[in-house]
């Protein structure tokens, strides 16, 4: 491999080569517009290495599907951190042709070796990857396949929709009144349909507010589902909710909920919001994002709930001229201690029931949880590193001590990010590397601190063998031939240690 970045190498080499087939959900990134499908990755491990491989890969368009082949990576080193077992390389590979028979040509045949980075991690008996192929040679993009779930919601562009009541539709991982429970489910009326303006793609939400009986019904929308139960629209009674015990699935064979197995940094969206009938007292549209453990719980919230792990809430989105514009909210944790599980999603006209006017819109579209990847602290050896900024990527110090992974401290702004950290040794000067990758494999940002030294792990080096001085290069390889010019680290029969310049 050409790179690949360890913390610490899993030490326990498999005595035969284990295969495990993830049969996953796959969004595939081209130009900014997703599309989904499902698909296997395999992994094998073998002697403590791991080879993957993404089967009978196929971009999705509206002109067709075009089948490209099998991205196979080998030898991939994986480091440990906490429960996750990351796999974390960048090779070049060459794609090869698919097996399955639906698909009559191939693209790898065509296709000149591409560079492939790999960011993966297996938690328990889940995978999440992301795969980024640089095809700009042939197609002038790369192509960013994400693998697995449980950290984004489906359908982030709105771009596939299904049926859910007589000629109205829902968007998939998405909801509105057309599916809501409650004894007033059949008064609650209308209130999303797709729209062909459209932030990325073709497709976007357009949720909108009515007037049913002369009391104003908010359009809203939930990656749960309504409840209509009330005539007062004040009523908590009307709400979104979420139960991952109830088994009910909507028009396209999907739950009410949408899965989550960690909390990210905060949820950002698109949106072009209008009011039918300007109304200062309550001039703002909301987003709402409430983590929980995926059992029952309801927005707005009628007690106290002790299953919400964190919220992100932005109440105050004002009408946007008839532009698109991106709104974002920051996850804030609770003190409960239960784990994340689910998300309820909810998005309407108006941040105070039925205070908004008939009328009343938002667009949707692109919809992303934001899991950061940067360093806000740097130190190594307990020293700050001089001159830290969070988009500085190289720096240089001087340290007359040895530099080894445990001696380099960060912070981080994200919450469940992973820390990877190596250190070479080069002439004179350590080589540390600190890599942040995001908890869900979409990002990772490396800092590079070359730490000039002269010492040397010394401890690391082998000893002279039968009363002669050994000779070592300054990254501990023993050498037989030294040549002109280049420093050397010399081990004497008795034990001793020194530098030496030829």
């Amino acid at each position: 491999m050409k790179k690949i970045f360890t913390l610490l190498f899993v030490a326990v080499a498999a005595i035969a080569a284990r295969a495990t087939d993830y049969n996953v959900p796959i969004i595939v990134t081209v130009n900014g517009v997703t599309t989904e499908q499902t698909g296997t990755v395999t992994l094998n491990e073998n002697d403590g290495l791991y080879d993957l491989s993404l089967k009978n890969f196929t971009l999705h368009s509206a002109d067709g599907d075009m089948g490209v082949g099998n991205v196979d990576l080998k030898g991939i080193k994986p480091c440990q951190d906490g429960d996750a077992t990351l796999l974390l390389a960048t090779d070049v590979v060459t794609i090869t042709a698919g097996d399955d028979p639906d698909v009559p040509f191939w693209m790898a045949g065509m296709l000149p070796p591409v560079n492939v980075e790999l960011r993966g991690k297996i938690v328990g008996e889940s995978l999440r990857c992301y795969l980024d192929i640089d095809m700009t040679q042939t197609l002038g993009q790369t192509i960013t396949v994400a693998i697995g779930d449980g950290y984004q919601i489906a359908n982030q562009g709105f771009e596939a929709w299904h049926g859910s009541t007589g000629k109205y539709q829902e968007p998939n991982a998405w909801h509105s009144f057309e599916t809501a429970t409650g004894s007033l489910a059949a008064l609650a009326g209308h209130h999303i349909e797709p729209s062909a303006d459209a932030h990325s793609g073709e497709t976007s939400a357009r949720i909108y507010a009515t007037s049913i009986f002369g009391i104003v019904a908010n359009g809203t929308m939930t990656t749960g589902r309504m409840n209509a139960g009330s005539m007062s629209a004040a009523d908590k009674a009307n709400h979104a909710y979420l139960d991952m015990s109830q088994a009910d699935v909507d028009g396209n064979g999907d739950p009410y909920y949408t899965t989550l197995n960690t909390v990210p940094d905060s949820v950002a969206v698109w949106v072009k919001f209008s009011q039918g009938k300007a109304n200062a007292s309550h001039p703002y549209a909301t987003i709402s994002a409430v983590v929980t453990d995926g059992t029952r719980y309801q927005d707005p919230e009628d007690k106290a709930y002790t299953n919400v792990v964190a919220r992100a809430t932005n109440n105050t989105i004002a009408t946007t001229n008839g532009q698109w514009v991106r709104v974002s909210a920051p996850f804030v944790a609770t003190e409960n201690e239960a784990e994340p599980k689910a998300v309820l999603v909810t998005i309407s006209t108006n941040a105070d029931p039925g205070q908004g006017s008939n009328g009343d819109e938002v667009l949707v579209d692109d919809i992303a949880f934001i899991y950061n990847a940067r360093l806000t602290g740097l130190k190594v050896k307990g020293q700050d590193v001089d001159g830290f900024a969070t988009d500085t990527y190289n720096y240089e110090m001087e340290l007359n001590e040895t530099v080894t992974a445990d001696d380099i401290d960060v912070t981080v702004d994200g919450k469940t990010a992973h820390v990877v950290r190596q250190v070479e040794t080069a002439d004179d000067h350590y080589r540390c590397t600190v890599s942040v990758v995001n908890a869900d494999m979409s990002a990772m940002t490396s800092y590079v601190v070359n730490v000039k030294s002269t010492a040397t792990a010394i401890s690391s080096l082998k000893p002279a063998a039968e009363g002669r001085a050994t000779y070592f290069a300054l990254d501990g390889r023993q050498v037989r031939t030294l040549l002109p010019g280049k420093i050397y680290i010399v081990r004497q029969a008795d034990g001793t240690t020194g530098k030496i310049r030829r």
